[in-house]
């Protein structure tokens, strides 16, 4: 059996961390993505929907920033909520140039029905593996990671 190529104890480590950290990830996200298209929304469409119940009207680009997307992808993702009646989008009252967008009583009443259950679902995924005090552990392991760059 082929032996990786090391590159230090101190490195190798780290290379394992980022590894394991990103499979991970794949995987917990992977199931998401499952599971809200059962619910009939795409990742971004949930987490645009997402951020409007839970902190109100915000610009296209505050959504972008806060979803973690970019702008490319979101012009369409936008124009599809709008179209299905989950957002309105209009013009910023301080800026015309700036779109704002906010979630319709259509858009809340989805959002009211599968969160619940989309934590619940979360939470049977991490509760799968680890304790309430090691998933503690890891928020604040990687919180502290985000704050170091």
């Amino acid at each position: 059996m082929r032996r990786p190529k090391s590159y230090g104890k101190h490195e190798d480590i780290v290379l394992r961390a980022h590894i394991e950290l990103s499979r991970a990830f794949l995987k917990i996200r992977a199931k998401e993505t499952a599971w809200l298209a059962e619910q009939g929304l795409t990742l971004t469409q949930f987490a645009i929907l997402e951020a409007l119940y839970h902190l109100g009207d915000l610009s296209v680009g505050e959504i972008t920033k806060v979803i973690l997307s970019t702008p490319g992808n979101m012009t369409v993702v936008i124009k599809n909520l709008h179209t299905k009646g989950l957002i309105e989008v209009f013009s910023s009252p301080k800026d015309k140039r700036i779109k704002m967008l906010r979630i319709t009583s259509e858009g809340r009443a989805i959002i009211e029905a599968i969160f619940p259950d989309h934590v619940e679902h979360l939470v049977s995924l991490y509760d799968q593996a680890l304790s309430e005090n090691e998933i503690q552990m890891l928020s604040q392991l990687l919180r502290k990671l985000e704050k170091a760059q």
